[in-house]
Formats: C-alpha cells, sequence, structure tokens
C-alpha cells in the first residue's frame, strides 16, 4: 500500500515537472541549466517505482515466516497489481525461490501471493537427499503442496522415480502419482499404474499392474510396499515371482529382500519347477545359495513321487532334496518315514549306517551312524557325535544331529549338548537343549553364529549363567540372552528382559542389561547390595567390574564400610541416572544425576528384609557351580 502512495505521487510530480519543462523557453544559459536539471530530475522519477520494487522484494526476502515462498533472485521482475490487497509478480530468468528448506529453480514464474506457478527446467530440492526435476511446477505454498507435470524425475538418495504427473507435498513428504511411474535404481526396475512415496520412511506402496526385473527374477503383482532403504518388497496381494532358473512362485504375502536376495513367501505359497510342485505355510528363498526352504506342512511332489515334512530345504543347482522333521517319502518302489531324509533329484537317490568321521578342511564330524553322501555335502548323524573346528576352537558334544555341508550348518540335540569355546587358558561350557551352527561369509572373513534355546546353562571360571535362549556371533564377540536370563560374576547377580555381553581380547568387556535391569551384590548373602534402572552397562577390566553406568529411574540401596571393612549403614538412593566406579569390586563412588534424593540408614537400624528394592532375587540356587550340571552327557 505504502509502495502504491508513493509510485502515484511520483506520477503526479513527472506530469509536473514535463509541462515545466515544455512552458520553460531557453533564452539564457542559466535557464538552460535549470532545464538540464529538471530533465535528469524528471528521469530519476521514472525510474524510482522500478527501484522502490526491488526494494519491496528484498524487504519480501527479509523474513523469518517457514511459510512464506520467497524470491532469492530473478534477472526480470514485473509486478501486476490485483486490486487493493493482491499482487502477481512475473518472473524471468535463472529464477530462484525457498520456503523454509524447500529450494525452487525454475526459467520463468508467475508468483501470486503465496502460490507459484513454475515453467522450464524446474528443480526442487529438500534437505540434501530429494531432488525433483520437471518441466511445470504449480505450488501451493500454504498447504506446501506441489503439482509437478512433463517428464517428472524424484530422486531420493539411490533411487529415481520417473513418471510424467505428480503430487508431492514438501510439508509431509508424501510423493502420488496414478498415471504410471518407474522406479529404478543400481539392480532393479520397478513399474506400476499407481503409487504413494513416503520419503521420510524410505517407503513406497504400488498398485496396480506392478512389475520389478532384476538380475535374480521378474514379479508380477497387484499391490505392493517397496522399502527404498532396505530394498525390500512386501507382498500385499496375489504376486508371481519367475525366477531366472526357471522355478515360479506363487503367494499372497511375505517379502523380497532384494539387497541380500533373500525372500519369505506367505499365505498359499506355492513353488514350481518343471513339474515337480512345492507346498508350505511360507517357503523360504535364498538367491545367491539359490535354495528354497519350505516351512511347516510341507510338501513336493511330482509325477511317481511324493514328500512330507515340518521343513523341506530344497538347492535348485544341485537338485538335491532334504527332509526334516516327521519326514515321508513315497515313490513307485518304497516308502519311507525318518527324522531326517536325503533325496537325490538328478540321481534319483534316497539316503538314510559304525561309527564314522567326516573331515573338511579344519571341521569334522564323527558319530555312531552317519548317513552322507560325498556328492550332496548332507548328512545326517545319531550316536556320541563330536564336531569339532579346529580353527576356531569350538567343539560340540551331542547324541543327534542334523548336518548340511560340515562348513555351513549343524543342528546339535538330543541329551543336552554341550558347546565348548576354548578361550586362552580358559574355556567356556554352554548347553541347551537345542544347539545350531551356521557359517556365514562376508566379503573379507568367515565367522560363526551360533544360537541355542530352551534352558541355556552357560559354565566359565568367571561367569556363570542361565537364560532360555542365546545367539552368539563370531564376528562381534557378542552373546545375546534372552527369556529370563540371569548372569553371575564374582559376587554379583545380573538380571534384566534381554542381555548382551561383549568380549574383548576372549574376556568380558562388558554386560549390557535391557528393561527392567538389576544387578545384585553380595558377599555374605545377607546384606545385599541393589542397582536398578531401566538399563544398565557394567564395564569389566581384567575380569573385575571397573564402572557401572544405571540409565532410567535409578534406584540403589548400597551399604556402606568403613576403614576396618565394617559396616556402619546403608544409602538409599534414587534419582534419573547414576554412574558407579569400582576398584576391587567394591565401589569407591557414585555419581547421581538429576536431583537425587538420598537417605542414609545407621547400620544398627537396619533390617536387610526391609531393604529390597521392588523385583530383588537372589537366584544363587540356579547358578551353574560345575560342568556337570549342564549336561547329561558323561565325558573325559
Amino acid at each position: 500500500m505504502q509502495q502504491t502512495k508513493l509510485q502515484v505521487v511520483n506520477l503526479v510530480l513527472i506530469r509536473v515537472l514535463i509541462l515545466s519543462i515544455n512552458n520553460i523557453r531557453p533564452f539564457s544559459t542559466k535557464i538552460r541549466v535549470i532545464t538540464k536539471t529538471l530533465k535528469l530530475l524528471c528521469a530519476i522519477l521514472i525510474f524510482l517505482p522500478v527501484l522502490v520494487e526491488a526494494q519491496d522484494i528484498n524487504q519480501e526476502q527479509d523474513t523469518t515466516k517457514s511459510n512464506l515462498v520467497v524470491i532469492d533472485r530473478a534477472d526480470q521482475v514485473e509486478r501486476i497489481l490485483q486490486g487493493r490487497e493482491g499482487e502477481v509478480l512475473i518472473l524471468q530468468g535463472n529464477v530462484l525461490l525457498h520456503q523454509d528448506s524447500l529450494f525452487m529453480q525454475c526459467d520463468s514464474a508467475r508468483k501470486e501471493n503465496n502460490n507459484l506457478t513454475a515453467l522450464g527446467n524446474v528443480l526442487l530440492q529438500q534437505w540434501d537427499s530429494v531432488n525433483v526435476f520437471a518441466g511445470r511446477l504449480q505450488y501451493y505454498g500454504d498447504t506446501k503442496d506441489a503439482y509437478l507435470r512433463d517428464s517428472v524425475i524424484l530422486q531420493s538418495k539411490s533411487q529415481k522415480l520417473f513418471t510424467d504427473s505428480l503430487a508431492y507435498n514438501t510439508g509431509t513428504r508424501i510423493a502420488q502419482y496414478d498415471q504410471g511411474a518407474t522406479l529404478t535404481n543400481d539392480t532393479i526396475f520397478l513399474y506400476s499404474k499407481k503409487g504413494t512415496f513416503y520419503l521420510q520412511t524410505d517407503e513406497i506402496y504400488f498398485k496396480d499392474s506392478v512389475y520389478i526385473q532384476n538380475e535374480d527374477f521378474e514379479l508380477y503383482a497387484d499391490t505392493l510396499l517397496y522399502n527404498t532403504k532396505e530394498q525390500k518388497a512386501y507382498f500385499l496381494g496375489p504376486t508371481r515371482i519367475d525366477l531366472t532358473s526357471g522355478s515360479k512362485v506363487y503367494c499372497e504375502g511375505g517379502y523380497f529382500d532384494l539387497a541380500n536376495k533373500l525372500a519369505l513367501f506367505t499365505e498359499n505359497a506355492q513353488y514350481v519347477d518343471e513339474d515337480q510342485i512345492a507346498l508350505g505355510d511360507s517357503i523360504l528363498y535364498d538367491g545367491n545359495l539359490k535354495v528354497v526352504t519350505l516351512l511347516h506342512n510341507a510338501s513336493l511332489s511330482e509325477p511317481g513321487k511324493e514328500a512330507e515334512a515340518d521343513t523341506i530345504i530344497y538347492k535348485e543347482e544341485e537338485k538335491l532334496l532334504t527332509l526334516q522333521g516327521n519326514a515321508f517319502f513315497k515313490d513307485s518302489i518304497r516308502t519311507m518315514h525318518s527324522a531326517s531324509l536325503v533325496y537325490d533329484v538328478e540321481r534319483d537317490k534316497l539316503k538314510s549306517n559304525a561309527r564314522a568321521l567326516i573331515e573338511k578342511e579344519s571341521q569334522f564330524l564323527e558319530a555312531d551312524t552317519l548317513d552322507f553322501d560325498n556328492e550332496t555335502g548332507l548328512g545326517y548323524a545319531l550316536g556320541n557325535i563330536v564336531w569339532k573346528d579346529t580353527a576356531s576352537h569350538y567343539t560340540i558334544f551331542c547324541q543327534q544331529a542334523q548336518y548340511i555341508d560340515s562348513t555351513k550348518f549343524l543342528k546339535a540335540y538330543g541329551d543336552r549338548p554341550l558347546l565348548i569355546n576354548e578361550i586362552e587358558d580358559d574355556s567356556l561350557f554352554l548347553s541347551a537343549d537345542t544347539l545350531l551352527s551356521v557359517e556365514y561369509r562376508n566379503q573379507s572373513d568367515t565367522f560363526r553364529l551360533f544360537h541355542a534355546y530352551h534352558d541355556v546353562k552357560i559354565f566359565k571360571s568367571d561367569l556363570q549363567a542361565i537364560c532360555d535362549s542365546l545367539s552368539y556371533s563370531s564376528e562381534d564377540s557378542i552373546f545375546h540372552l534372552y527369556d529370563d536370563p540371569v548372569i553371575w560374576s564374582d559376587t554379583s547377580q545380573f538380571k534384566a528382559d534381554s542381555v548382551r555381553i561383549q568380549l574383548a581380547n576372549e574376556k568380558i568387556d562388558q554386560i549390557y542389561l535391557k528393561k527392567d535391569a538389576f544387578i545384585i551384590n553380595s558377599e555374605d548373602q545377607i546384606l545385599y547390595n541393589q542397582m536398578q534402572g531401566k538399563e544398565i552397562t557394567a564395564f569389566f577390566r581384567e575380569g573385575e567390574v571397573d564402572h557401572m553406568l544405571i540409565k532410567g529411574n535409578a534406584a540403589s540401596i548400597y551399604y556402606v564400610l568403613d576403614e576396618s571393612k565394617a559396616y556402619i549403614g546403608m544409602n538409599e538412593t534414587l534419582c534419573s541416572s547414576m554412574l558407579l566406579r569400582f576398584a576391587g569390586n567394591t565401589v569407591k563412588e557414585i555419581v547421581f544425576y538429576d536431583s537425587p534424593k538420598a537417605t542414609f540408614h545407621p547400620i544398627q537400624d537396619i533390617n536387610p528384609e526391609s531393604f529390597k528394592l521392588e523385583g530383588f532375587e537372589w537366584r544363587g540356587a540356579e547358578r551353574p557351580k560345575s560342568i556337570e550340571e549342564l549336561t547329561k552327557i558323561v565325558w573325559q
């Protein structure tokens, strides 16, 4: 409004000056000088609105309101007034604008209030990960809705989405299309007629005529959810996958991990290879190994043959079947039942007897009974089994085992298998109802992953533990304990919903307690030092606790000793977090965070049974005290 008034005044002044100039007769030098001065002033006033317009544009940009579309640059600017409250800016040449963290670029644009129409080489940039290219853009600054047309390309990280029409909200970072689009990265090509791209969660919902192609398969579906970060495709309806091996898979649920070439097919899952049809409640597919695993109610049939089992593993390249759990096989010659069977499809050979030994590189397997085929690398062992990996110093004793390729997989069960891991001059003993050992390879190394489940017990000279299930990876030397885990080290007991034990240089480095963490320390099992929190991390040095960090609703009860090691009282403390420093398994310093509440009780006023934190439970009776407590196996 101020600018409009100034323009009117300028126009009036210009007209007056022009009339005055025209009426002046240059009859003297002085008059001629005055005339030239008036003409110069007239020229200045003519260009004054342009200067004011440029000044107003700069003032418009100098704002901290993130909802305004701000002009940063344009070679030419034309202002068109619309009524008393509106205006239109016509921007030409190298146009740059921004709104908060959104930057826009184009050849020309029309800005009306907080809305924008952009033409020619349109580019939207948001943060450092989203770029959208298009020929045309309609942008509404108040709602942050962008409508892009003509050869639209949305680039997010390594993903590129190509379409002719795209609706994108820069606030929610959700893009939608309904006229067909193609998504590509380094490994896949994906098309669908309709889709919604959730850039904040790296997820795209594809609908109608979905098609995926990469070097291993082609996929056809009606509805699919794809995570661009994880490169996982989730099946949300009828889906067919044509594998490059010639096999086909049908399902109505599950997912495909494209990055790792792993898939899980569920709901009416079917696998077809030439004249073979495989069924299961779910089907696992490993594209790297070309392995199909049928899980639960698994069956496979072809003309003249039938096979059933809890789990069926099929290796496409070797044409080899492994049936595990309630295995059943029938053909025109025989019918066989067993816990585990191996069938060579190519050679039509079924195998399922004195003590035997199998060796391969640094590993060997020894058992009373062993079914094995040198060509396939599959076997079944029974009775007094010993499996060793001399390179990694692992030994497993058990009574029954499933064995697939001596360097890859071993499932030990029956009479509580025992695992021994030799660590320098000490050994760690672990037993459970079932042990699984799997070998994996990454780009630089080979490592082994162990799983133990149901009634797991651990015994080591400086550590004992129990839990229901456990996993351990030799890659990072971390034990994960689940389902009611309890750990004992010296005079301390550690308990939480889940526990992680980190080894370093073959010694305990950290114990991390997650959720409802509780640590009890007692030398006489009369007075109990107690520490509680949402999570606790204990840091070890040379086999002893060095310091301990308690986070979230931290609480402690700690008995205080004088210099003569006599108890003088007890500190009861509540705070957000606390740090305890130890020396010789004795607390030397406690640091409390966020307004601690502490109470000191003299020793003569203390009844130990009355000072126990909620959830206190000393379980020393369950602590494994010898190797013999771990297993039923009698070994020398």
